[in-house]
Formats: structure tokens, C-alpha cells, sequence
């Protein structure tokens, strides 16, 4: 089969989605597949796996719904009282949003807590699990680390009051919201902790993008605790925000960082991506359509 991976969020935040669109290319073409990445083409003669549709207006939405494409949505953002991301500007939800959705061969959703509004909504939508693969594992970790810390991710308001405690403590780090690949991933190379910091109170769900690829990558993951049913944080050391200063110190320090990376590494590997992908395709494909009333009598 052949399938086109499109991104239709802004090209700043593209960055961000680099490691999650390469781990689902790699494991379809495992799988046997041809697959392509078009950015924000859409492809007529390929299944579109569609990443970001949130970002489009309502009208361009509809036009993809009516546009007779193969595709399905693989949604990144929590689903919660008819919204998405508790934000009403976000997108038009119900409007728009899920009735594109709803009109694809199916759903991949990376938040497992969405699955039960998939299924009030009568989507066919599958839970898309983040695995190992040996491609993405990418960082070459410098043997004498120069930063004690790293985090990259939007820098809300919350974030930056944490990050500037580590550096008035005198700790080394940097912090990126959006960047190069290679850049960021220098900054990983060179870091001895990488940070996993909640966004917002109101946004707690655990960010899988960051987690998956950092202990794919063997990396130590100091992490506050978030709502995580896919059982994500088993990966990091789970750190509150009042001891975080003394905590990032005990793991710099005696080469804690470095036996914590290797387990991360360890126990990600349960999780092979390619074996994710391939049962997931034959589910998805084999399950009925969306309900066209979206479920509701």
C-alpha cells in the first residue's frame, strides 16, 4: 500500500513533530509499505495519513472532507467536552474538526484517554502507541557532558519559572520551543538530564513525543508527575517541583544520569514500533467505518 504523511500545522511547530512523523514512516515501510512525506500536500493517488488538520479553518476542513481522498486523521491534541485542548478557538470541534475526522477510513489518536470520546462519538479510532525503532535512535551522547540540563517544548509561563530556578541555583542548561532537529539534538547530546515540565496546570496529560524519543535514545528523563494511562513515565524518574533544584543535582552527579538513560533504553524496548504499526493497520483497516451520525441517536 501506499501512503503520504502530511503535516498542516505551521512550519515552526514542523520541528517539533520531526521525531513522531520519521517513527511512523520507518515502521510503515517496515511493514512494506511505500510511504512518502509531503508536508502539506495532500496526495490523491496515496492513503493520507493527515497530522495537524486542527490548524485548518473551518471552510478548509469542509474541503477536505469533500475533497474524496483516502486519508485518516492521527489527532495529537487531548479531546475533552466536545473541545480540543480545553480551548473553544482551538478549532471548531464539533463543526469541523470531528466531522472530518469522522468522514476517514479511521482514527490514530497518540492519547489513550481520547479513546472513550472517540467511541461517544462513534469514530473508528485506535490508540497509537509510541514504540522503539533503531533508526530513531540518533543521539550520539558526548562522553564529557557540558550542560547539566535540557528541555525542549512550548515555554509556558509555568516552564520558565522552573527553568530560571535551575540556572539561579547555578546550573547549566538550555531550554528551546522550537528549533532545528539537529540543533535540539546537539543540545540532548550534550546534557546530562533531559526535562519533562507540565505545560499548564490545566494541560497534564504526558507528552509522549518527548518522553518515547528521549528513552529511545537512553537518555535520563527527570519528569513532574502527569496523567499517563499508557504507562509513559516508567521511562523517566519522577521529580516534584519544589525539590526539583536537588533533584536535577543528584542525578548529574556520580554518573547517576548515565544508569538511568540505559534503563530508560532498557525498558523502551519492550515497545517495538514496527510490530505497533503493523497490528494497528490491520485493525484499522478491518474495523468498520465511522458511524456517519457520528454514534449519537
Amino acid at each position: 500500500m501506499k501512503f503520504n504523511i502530511a503535516y498542516l500545522g505551521p512550519e515552526h511547530l514542523f520541528h517539533l513533530r520531526r521525531d513522531f512523523v520519521l517513527l511512523l514512516k520507518y515502521a510503515l515501510e517496515d511493514a512494506g509499505h511505500d510511504t512518502v512525506i509531503s508536508g502539506t500536500n495532500l496526495d490523491a493517488n496515496r492513503f493520507n495519513l493527515i497530522i495537524g488538520a486542527y490548524f485548518l479553518t473551518s471552510t478548509k476542513l469542509s474541503q477536505l472532507s469533500a475533497a474524496g481522498l483516502n486519508y485518516a486523521h492521527v489527532n495529537t491534541e487531548v479531546i475533552d467536552k466536545d473541545m480540543l485542548n480545553y480551548n473553544p478557538n482551538k478549532v471548531d470541534f464539533m463543526g469541523a474538526y470531528l466531522p472530518s475526522i469522522r468522514n476517514g477510513r479511521f482514527a490514530w489518536d497518540v492519547i489513550m484517554d481520547n479513546m472513550r470520546e472517540h467511541k461517544r462519538y462513534g469514530v473508528n479510532a485506535h490508540f497509537l502507541r509510541w514504540g522503539a525503532h533503531p533508526k530513531m535512535r540518533d543521539i550520539e551522547h558526548r562522553t564529557d557532558k557540558d550542560l547539566d540540563f535540557y528541555f525542549f517544548g512550548s515555554l509556558s509561563d509555568r516552564r520558565r519559572r522552573l527553568l530560571r530556578l535551575l540556572l539561579s541555583a547555578g546550573l547549566i542548561g538550555y531550554a528551546d520551543s522550537s528549533c532545528p532537529y539537529f540543533l535540539r539534538n546537539d543540545r540532548i547530546s550534550r546534557s546530562r538530564v533531559q526535562l519533562n515540565l507540565i505545560q499548564d496546570e490545566k494541560y497534564t496529560h504526558v507528552n509522549c513525543f518527548r518522553i518515547c524519543y528521549l528513552a529511545d535514545n537512553g537518555c535520563c528523563i527527570l519528569s513532574e508527575k502527569e496523567n499517563d494511562p499508557a504507562g509513559y513515565l516508567k521511562y523517566s524518574e519522577i521529580v516534584d517541583q519544589n525539590a526539583l533544584v536537588d533533584q536535577v543535582r543528584h542525578f548529574i552527579a556520580n554518573d547517576r544520569w548515565r544508569v538511568r538513560g540505559e534503563k530508560a533504553r532498557a525498558d523502551f524496548a519492550e515497545n517495538n514500533m514496527s510490530d505497533i504499526v503493523e497490528r494497528l493497520l490491520e485493525e484499522s483497516f478491518c474495523s468498520p467505518a465511522s458511524e456517519p451520525n457520528g454514534g449519537r441517536q
